[in-house]
Formats: C-alpha cells, structure tokens, sequence
C-alpha cells in the first residue's frame, strides 16, 4: 500500500513540471518516463558541489530534482513542443544539451546533468526550473538528507 501511494505521489509530482524552461513547456506534462536508479541526495549534493554550486544554493537544487525527475537518473519527459528533457534536472536536449557538449545518453549521467544544471543556473537562476517555482516554498526550506 505505501509503495502504491509513493507511485501515486511520485507521478503526481512530476505533473508539476518536468523543464528547465517555461517557454519549452507551459507545466502540463504528457508521460513523464521515470526510468534508472534513483539517486541518492547524498550524491546529487556532492555532484552538485563538484559543478561549482555554492552550498546555500545545493539544498534548492536538490529539491528541484525531487519534483524535476523524483530522483530517477533516466527521467525524461517529451514537451509539447517536440524537445525533450533529459535526467535528474530535466536538462532540455534543444536549449541545453548542445551548449552543454552533451549527448542524450550524457544527460542520464547524474554529474555531468549537474554540470549542465550549473550551466542553465548561471543562466537565469534557480527559477529556470518549474519545479522550484511550483514548489518554492518547500525548496527554500528545504534539507538535504545526507
């Protein structure tokens, strides 16, 4: 019952956002594939730290993830527009991949998905995530569990 639930919350969650860029997709989600293994906090923190986040900036990205790809390395989610979004952060292969250097395959490694990820922050913040916006006032309290 508690694993049917988690499913449940899980897809809920995802119906939230799935993009790193509004204009990509306006928030409604069409089969958001959860897919590989779900990485650790832990981990997402050190790669996060490793791609050059601040440590204050750490905890906000952490939850992104959560709601971006519920942890899952080979999330993906195919906007309305025809591009897709690739791994923990929902990295897009059109806007991002490219000025990233990063093939599809290369969005599911969760550290270089982080770098990415430094990339598109430096670019327009922490609010370049739909996830965070839906859901900023848990990400900016939020604790990572390491």
């Amino acid at each position: 019952m508690h694993f049917r639930f988690g499913l449940l919350l899980l897809v809920a969650s995802l119906g939230c956002g799935g993009t790193t860029q509004e204009s990509v997709d306006d928030g409604q989600d069409v089969a958001p594939l959860l897919a590989g293994r779900i990485v650790p906090e832990a981990e997402i923190a050190r790669d996060l730290r490793a791609a050059g986040f601040a440590e204050n900036e750490i905890p906000r990205m952490v939850c992104a993830a959560k709601y971006e790809s519920s942890f899952y390395a080979q999330a993906s989610h195919r906007n309305h527009n025809g591009s897709t979004d690739y791994g923990l952060f929902q990295i897009n292969d059109e806007l991002w991949a490219g000025k990233c250097g990063l093939t599809i395959a290369t969005l599911y490694d969760p550290a270089k998905n982080a770098k990415c990820a430094r990339r598109v922050y430096n670019s327009g913040g922490i609010r370049s995530w739909y996830a965070y916006r839906r859901h900023q006032t848990e990400c900016d309290s939020y604790t990572v569990r390491e």
